[in-house]
């Protein structure tokens, strides 16, 4: 079974856990399958509305396809979800991004 399958099993199986969707959504983002990483992001994010990891990847293949404003908005949702979760490394790469975008530390 080729890794896509794997992941495409493994997510069916585990319906509710976000974490598959969020792996298949990573791995179609490094062929450059943009649109099913985004469903498979989607998905992520209908199984857990706060896996925030899912946000910051969502943020980056928004990046990689143009879409800034919808960047912003990942980013933004993924960092206050981070915040509340006090994860402190992901709450920097997020703050990061966003200072990028924004020109400051909003934060």
């Amino acid at each position: 079974m080729d890794k896509e399958a794997e992941l495409r099993a493994r997510m069916q199986l585990e319906d509710t856990d976000p974490f598959w969707a969020h792996a298949l959504g990573i791995f179609l983002m490094g062929q450059q399958r943009w649109a099913e990483a985004e469903e498979a992001f989607r998905i992520a994010l209908q199984r857990d509305p706060a896996h925030y990891a899912t946000y910051y990847q969502l943020g980056i293949l928004y990046e990689n396809t143009g879409r800034e404003a919808d960047a912003i908005e990942a980013f933004r949702e993924g960092h206050r979800l981070a915040m509340e979760a006090r994860d402190l490394r992901l709450l920097r790469d997020f703050r990061m991004k966003l200072a990028i975008y924004l020109g400051i530390d909003e934060m």
